[in-house]
């Protein structure tokens, strides 16, 4: 076994080194994701998800009941589908919570 980490192993590594490789092609992950890095995408999130998040994000921190699925449908090119679908990866992340009922969101955390 080790023989054949010796032999293949080794000239992986010297493979990479050589070839300059320094990681992934975007620290925030919007490249992965296929999206546009900008400074408001978050790490591993989708562009659909990071759309809704930044108008999640535009909600004043004195607002109380956070932002409506319609208000954000209003403000974005996405299905009520592509929302909910969104909203509901963000809420298990802990990125946003619900406020008044299960239609109005919040950040947990403003920025």
């Amino acid at each position: 076994s080790s023989g054949i980490n010796a032999e293949y192993g080794g000239s992986v590594l010297a493979a990479t080194a050589s070839s300059g490789f320094t990681g992934p092609p975007s620290s925030n992950g919007a490249a992965i994701n296929g999206g546009s890095a900008d400074a408001n995408s978050l790490p591993g999130l989708t562009p659909t998800q990071n759309k809704v998040f930044n108008a999640l994000k535009q909600c004043s921190p004195e607002n109380q009941t956070g932002l409506s699925l319609r208000d954000i449908q209003k403000d974005l090119p996405l299905s009520m589908n592509e929302i909910r679908s969104a909203i509901d990866f963000l809420s298990n992340e802990g990125h946003i919570f619900s406020t008044v009922d299960d239609e109005h969101y919040k950040l947990t955390d403003h920025c």
